[in-house]
């Protein structure tokens, strides 16, 4: 793979659970680099409660990783979003239009509770579909209503949502069931998108560059574009 697109991180320092410092985050952005990820869309986590950093304080700490980009001259182009827990106050914001949308086009990163149901999820989905988002569901691989089942990954795309998985999951990283379900959607063509969801260099790295091998090596080099490039570019509309 000549050019990786991350459309899924949390790379962006102080504003949730990712990158804890700037240190963390120029390493991160260093690590990108190197491994041919040339787009970056940072998604910080908004969930009542939990995480709850502002727009604006998102915005300015986006600032400050555009001026370390420019200041080490990496190739890489940043873009900006969030990833949204799907609860009562997403849908408040979802009414309200009040939605930080991936690299600013109609798609939004939707997480959910691992007490949802797949109706529920569905829901979700058929919601912002309804106010006029593209969903994806961020690393479907995860949630317990999903079970393993490529059909419940069906039913989310058919009520309106892309689906994306973890690099980290593809690798095994987070477990045999994940790993092999993940390859499993990979073989029936259910995955629109494949990211990083890192948050930090150490426990949770960035690894990309190492899954883009992977994928070319047992789907072709054709599908690792698609999942990797192609789509992930499409859905920030460029």
């Amino acid at each position: 793979m000549r050019s990786i697109a991350d459309i899924h991180c949390h790379i962006l320092p102080y504003v949730d659970d990712g990158a804890e410092h700037a240190a963390e985050m120029e390493k991160m952005l260093t690590s990108q680099a190197e491994q041919h990820v040339e787009v970056i869309c940072f998604t910080p986590h908004l969930r009542t409660g939990m995480f709850t950093s502002s727009d604006e304080d998102v915005r300015r700490r986006f600032g400050q990783a555009e001026e370390f980009v420019r200041r080490r001259q990496l190739p890489i182009r940043l873009f900006l979003g969030r990833e949204y827990y799907c609860n009562e106050e997403f849908l408040e914001r979802l009414e309200a239009g009040s939605l930080l949308t991936l690299g600013g086009g109609d798609a939004l990163l939707m997480e959910f509770s691992g007490r949802c149901d797949a109706d529920a999820i569905c829901e979700y989905i058929k919601r912002a579909k309804q106010a006029g988002y593209q969903p994806l569901a961020a690393h479907v691989e995860r949630y317990p209503a999903i079970g393993a089942n490529a059909d419940q990954v069906k039913r989310l795309i058919d009520a309106g949502a892309k689906i994306q998985i973890n690099a980290s999951s593809l690798l095994g990283h987070e477990g045999i069931r994940q790993k092999l379900f993940c390859w499993k959607l990979m073989k029936l063509g259910l995955v629109d998108v494949v990211a990083s969801d890192a948050h930090d260099p150490q426990y949770r790295p960035p690894v990309l560059g190492e899954c883009a091998h992977r994928i070319e090596t047992k789907m072709g080099q054709a599908c690792a574009q698609k999942v990797l490039w192609d789509n992930p570019l499409k859905i920030l509309s460029l």
